[in-house]
């Protein structure tokens, strides 16, 4: 869409014919996202990038339906075929090109998740598709080569929305009812982002605030009294646009950094500043901003396809002679698209008939079916989604959001004798203690919560996981403890977990942090992860499960090397272009000893302390300096740390895992 639209005005000054400030602000956006995506710089939160997009699109296409409205020329089918007119060729030249280069670069769950992203994508509900996506077990959003139609479906959304709002809705009420909608839509935002952190991220509800922000400015008439208000906020307006993007100043998303962008954005849109109209630094972020869809368009796939290669640690970056010749790259697709689909098909004088109705529909279409076909068509013998599948144990019923119950989907007998216990790293033993031949199996019962370490009265927190989250996981340990105090037949108790999200505040850079019940009603506090609170936590687990009168014994995590093992074995099993890793996909013993030496030192001090025995599957694992992570053509793992279903039946066979528990736990 163009930028000449004039939107408010200031009383005495006349709106210029072309802004230009405008598209050099989208410029700005487009490359701060781009250089956060390529990871150069100091762009800490060059995401917000696309909020700056957000209430540019929100002022844009509200100025665009409103004089519409007023001059009795809207049309509700004119507009949405123009939009589609704009945004669906290059859209669907980028999907179609994503799709035909995807095999040679994504493996089979990332292939998997491709078909649902193009569907969401076509249909511009990407964001509700990445959103269902999105958790513990599922596949990083890094290796999603559609991951960045998420906001463009917002938008969409919102567009789809916005007329009939102005249409239906008396003149006299539109600021008001914008700015109702505008808190209402914060409001939700804020309530949310803690609670429930991905769906807060992608879905409309909790970011149609940030677009009605932009609305709102373009139903404003600015009069006097706020002529002098807008001009002194200018230029603490831009220093915010030019600095938030390196210093964040909240550790989530959206919030503080977001609320304060998207206000400094929409005050240098208002105020159209002399300064932003004239220079060769605002004509050069002017032409980024011409080409910025088409950049937006294309960079991501660009990165997804790197980030799938790149099967290193994932605290250690990709080269950066790749990562900057992507981003020439990217510059360079962009001029291309934009030069001869956006803007040609921008030109064109397209009429709305059946017919190209019906072609659109058609191509639509073609591009679902395109990646399944091409799945078909590149599909192995191996079953790599069964293979490296989430490793939940009994079953997906057995993730315990909140308090533990015994249900028959989570235990193989009404009388357990043994209970694992714990996180996601519990999960994936009971494969291994069930074994190949079920009916010989222990009775054994599953008390399992991701994430969640059988730590009484104290459970981890982060960006990701919120304080509610953690409320939820203390409650759930001390329901477990309830069920073993009132079930007779439990003797032994399997206790598993990483332990490092209570011991690295720094773990995946998600800024750890410890809430403590203290004991009284809804009493927390906080603590720093460390190991003094950690060993006197799992050590009070310990002393009140044997005072029920059962057994304990730790299960440590098996070894892992910061890098995604499963996807790494199944690249190097279909000759996928595979960099970062050596020793085919194997973990180099001192790596993990280095990595892990937190986590080692704090199961040797709960050894002593507590006087309980720890099972160490890299016992048997490890070897000549090397720790396998395949035997027989058996992938141990299904990704970073997380043993596969055949994994665990494997390792537990190999290390006698039944009798060792049986033998150790005291």
């Amino acid at each position: 869409m163009t930028t000449s639209l004039p939107g408010s005005t200031i009383k005495g000054h006349a709106p210029p014919k072309f802004r230009t400030d405008i598209q050099a602000l989208r410029g700005f956006a487009v490359l701060i996202v781009l250089f956060y995506h390529a990871k150069i710089g100091p762009l800490s939160a060059g995401f917000l990038g696309v909020d700056v997009f957000f209430v540019i699109s929100g002022y844009l296409i509200t100025t665009l339906v409103k004089d519409g409205i007023e001059r009795g020329d809207f049309s509700f089918a004119n507009f949405y075929f123009r939009r589609a007119k704009r945004i669906l060729p290059a859209a669907y030249v980028t999907f179609l090109c994503t799709a035909l280069l995807a095999p040679f670069f994504l493996a089979s769950s990332e292939m998997n998740d491709l078909r649902a992203q193009m569907a969401g994508s076509v249909a511009f509900i990407s964001n509700i598709v990445l959103w269902r996506q999105s958790g513990y077990f599922e596949g990083e959003a890094a290796l999603k080569p559609l991951l960045h139609v998420w906001s463009l479906s917002i938008e969409e959304q919102y567009y789809f929305l916005l007329p009939a709002f102005l249409f239906f809705v008396p003149r006299r009420h539109w600021k008001r009812g914008a700015i109702v909608l505008m808190l209402a839509s914060l409001a939700l935002c804020l309530y949310m982002v803690h609670r429930k952190p991905t769906p807060t991220f992608f879905l409309l509800p909790t970011r149609g605030w940030e677009m009605a922000l932009g609305s709102i400015g373009a139903l404003l008439v600015i009069r006097e009294r706020f002529e002098r208000w807008i001009k002194w906020a200018f230029w603490p307006a831009l220093a915010i646009l030019l600095t938030l993007p390196i210093v964040k100043i909240a550790p989530y998303h959206p919030g503080p950094d977001a609320m304060l962008i998207c206000v400094a954005t929409l005050v240098v849109i208002l105020r159209k500043h002399p300064l932003l109209f004239r220079g060769p630094v605002m004509q050069g972020m002017g032409w980024v901003g011409d080409i910025s869809y088409s950049l937006y368009l294309v960079h991501w796939p660009l990165f997804a396809f790197l980030n799938n290669v790149w099967v290193g640690p994932s605290n250690v970056d990709s080269p950066l002679s790749i990562r900057m010749g992507l981003l020439f790259l990217s510059l360079l697709l962009a001029w291309v698209l934009n030069r001869y689909v956006e803007e040609p098909t921008r030109r064109v004088n397209i009429k709305l008939t059946r017919h190209v109705l019906v072609r659109t529909a058609t191509v639509s279409i073609a591009l679902v079916v395109l990646p399944l076909g091409i799945s078909q068509a590149v599909a192995t013998e191996k079953n790599y989604a069964h293979i490296l599948r989430s490793n939940r144990g009994f079953s997906p019923d057995c993730e315990f959001l909140h308090m533990f119950k015994s249900t028959a989907e989570c235990r193989n007998s009404e009388k357990p004798e043994i209970m694992v216990w714990g996180d996601s790293f519990a999960m994936h033993l009971v494969a291994g203690l069930i074994g190949k031949d079920e009916e010989k199996s222990p009775p054994i019962i599953q008390a399992t919560q991701s994430t969640c370490g059988p730590l009484l009265g104290v459970a981890p927190y982060s960006d990701r996981n919120g304080k509610d989250w953690a409320k939820k996981c203390i409650d759930f340990n001390y329901s477990v403890v309830d069920y073993l105090s009132s079930n007779e037949s439990v003797q032994t108790v399997v206790l598993s977990s990483p332990f490092i999200q209570y011991l690295d505040d720094d773990f995946k850079n998600l800024n750890w942090k410890l809430l403590k019940d203290n004991g009284q009603g809804d009493d927390y506090s906080l603590a720093e992860v460390g190991l003094l609170e950690a060993v006197n936590r799992l050590k009070n687990t310990i002393d009140t499960v044997r005072g029920l009168d059962k057994k304990v014994v730790i299960v440590a995590p098996p070894p892992s090397a910061g890098f995604d093992i499963g996807r790494c074995l199944e690249r190097l099993d279909n000759d996928l272009p595979v960099l970062g890793v050596e020793m085919e996909c194997q973990i180099k013993h001192s790596d993990w000893i280095s990595d892990r030496k937190p986590v080692l030192d704090f199961l040797g001090v709960v050894s002593k302390r507590a006087d309980v025995e720890v099972v160490y599957p890299s016992n048997y694992l490890c070897d000549s300096g090397l720790c396998k992570t395949y035997v027989d053509g058996i992938f141990i793992y299904r990704d970073e740390g997380h043993l596969s279903y055949d994994g665990s039946v494997l390792l537990a066979a190999k290390m006698q895992l039944i009798e060792n528990i049986q033998h150790l736990a005291r």
